[in-house]
């Protein structure tokens, strides 16, 4: 959402300068935010289906490089920030790796892939297309 807002405000500056008529300037500027919603929404759908081909994959490493991998990023934290100190604490020599800032983005993304992926994977049975079947 934070992209969707930061489209928006220039947008509707630049709309405010054109469009002297308030009614006009604000159904103009809801018809641009509900196109820009859509299309949020459109590029969340393609990343789920991913997700979900992935999680329905014949391989394994297909099936599993997501949970994987964030595991590797959970290593790394765990080294980083519990283990390493207290290795320190009594006097060891620890080694701290170095995160790339992009790894806090992946891992974010990954995560919540992961989350939609397994939630979609758990209750996928029991929904249908708009509604919830009768049990």
């Amino acid at each position: 959402m934070s992209l969707l807002k930061a489209l928006i405000a220039p947008v509707s500056e630049i709309i405010r300068e054109i469009v002297p008529d308030g009614d006009k300037r604000f159904a103009l500027e809801r018809e641009i935010e509900k196109l820009l919603i859509e299309q949020e929404k459109q590029f969340v759908e393609a990343g789920r289906d991913v997700v979900v081909a992935e999680a329905k994959g014949e391989s394994w490493l297909q099936r599993n490089w997501r949970p994987v991998s964030m595991l590797v990023f959970v290593a790394v934290i765990a080294n980083n920030y519990l283990i390493a100190p207290y290795v320190q604490a009594f006097g060891g020599v620890a080694v701290v790796l170095e995160i790339p800032p992009g790894m806090w983005g992946l891992l974010t993304m990954g995560l919540g892939g992961y989350v939609v992926g397994r939630t979609i994977e758990k209750t996928g049975s029991q929904i249908s297309i708009g509604s919830v079947r009768d049990k």
